[in-house]
């Protein structure tokens, strides 16, 4: 009798299409990246030098912002913001019950109490009415993240809460515009994030805040070195958020060719955009000039997971951003007592994000474009 051979079991074969290549973008600079990285070594200047100054510089000349603030991270930047506009222990700060943990997680490290607020579903920033059911005496400050690349109108807030000061976490929006202001000059401050998936990405983490305000700024510089004015002097709350001198004069350089990077990805994005709008599925779009990063797409009728299979099957990494509201995650379910978020759950539900960035080949946006039309004619 013949020994029963087993065979392996399949693996699947990666995505094709991936949400980033940064690869793409550093082999395409590499000669400048490499020359800036040697030139900070040999300088033995490692945080906090002339070229975190003058990335500063050049990032709020950019986004035309008053002064900018470099710090190392994009949640590391959140933190700063909170700490600058004094928020802590006693006080709430308003949320959004969709989106990346960092807001939220930001507000708990400060000491503060995150209260969340529903999404409206159209573009997924704050709804008004359920920020207006969330304020009180104890509100210190309201955080709205333009996800997806879309920068959302602050007027409302501004009308139902004047004296509360706005963060706007414009991580996933710089280069995105709206009523002529850049994504993160909105707010009292902004905050970016230089993830190497961004369309500004660094080496590794990076971050800055933004503020047209000289004492905000102040507060901010403080903030992210551990709240000092002068060594071993703490005078008020703050961390260790400061940016390096190596991911500054990298993000210099990539600042430099930035326009033409969101030229290619919002050319590209609006392409998806119309095949998506043909064969049946809502983009998250803003009515402003919108950087689409990734692009997310509203599946309705329970149908979302069919076609983010069909995506994978034709080698596209769909993903689902975000498969849970933060207000139903374990780490902040005490601080929602009970509520409910019913558009933050359909967003759950509903939404798949596709890659679109500066790096992929005409080839693949047409690979990704007959992948998007088959997948959601198939769903």
């Amino acid at each position: 009798m013949g020994r029963l051979v087993l065979s392996p079991p399949a693996v699947p074969s990666p995505p094709t299409i991936t949400f980033a290549r940064p690869d793409r973008e550093h082999e395409a600079l590499a000669p400048l990246l490499e020359r800036a990285a040697a030139s900070v070594i040999r300088s033995g200047r490692a945080i906090l030098g002339a070229e975190v100054e003058a990335f500063e510089r050049e990032l709020a000349a950019f986004l035309d912002a008053g002064f900018a603030v470099g710090t190392s991270s994009g949640t590391d930047a959140l933190v700063a913001a909170l700490h600058a506009l004094e928020v802590g222990p006693g006080d709430e700060v308003v949320v959004a019950a969709f989106g990346f943990v960092a807001g939220a997680e930001a507000v708990v490290r400060v000491g503060a109490t995150p209260v969340f607020a529903d999404i409206e579903p159209s573009h997924l920033g704050l709804d008004p009415s359920s920020v207006g059911t969330c304020l009180s005496a104890r509100t210190a400050a309201i955080v709205s993240t333009d996800l997806f690349g879309v920068v959302h109108d602050l007027t409302p807030l501004r009308r139902l809460a004047p004296s509360i000061p706005i963060v706007e976490d414009a991580a996933q929006a710089i280069g995105s515009s709206l009523e002529g202001l850049h994504a993160g000059c909105h707010g009292d401050i902004g905050t970016f994030s230089f993830f190497p998936s961004k369309t500004l990405g660094a080496v590794g983490d990076a971050g800055a805040c933004v503020t047209r305000d000289d004492a905000l700024r102040s507060r901010l510089v403080r903030a992210r070195s551990h709240g000092s004015r002068r060594a071993y002097e703490w005078d008020e709350p703050g961390g260790n958020y400061r940016l390096d001198e190596l991911q500054a004069a990298l993000l210099r350089i990539k600042l430099a060719h930035l326009p033409s990077r969101i030229e290619r990805r919002r050319a590209i994005g609006d392409r998806l955009v119309t095949v998506a709008r043909r064969h049946g599925a809502k983009p998250i779009v803003g009515r402003g000039v919108t950087v689409h990063a990734p692009l997310a797409l509203r599946i309705e009728h329970g149908r979302r997971d069919t076609v983010m299979a069909a995506l994978r099957e034709r080698g596209v990494d769909a993903r689902v951003h975000y498969p849970t509201p933060i207000a139903s995650s374990r780490a902040f379910t005490r601080f929602t007592e009970g509520r409910h978020f019913p558009e933050a759950e359909r967003a759950s539900a509903e939404l798949v994000s596709i890659p679109c960035h500066p790096e992929l080949t005409d080839d693949e946006v047409m690979d990704l474009e007959r992948a998007l039309a088959e997948a959601l004619d198939a769903g």
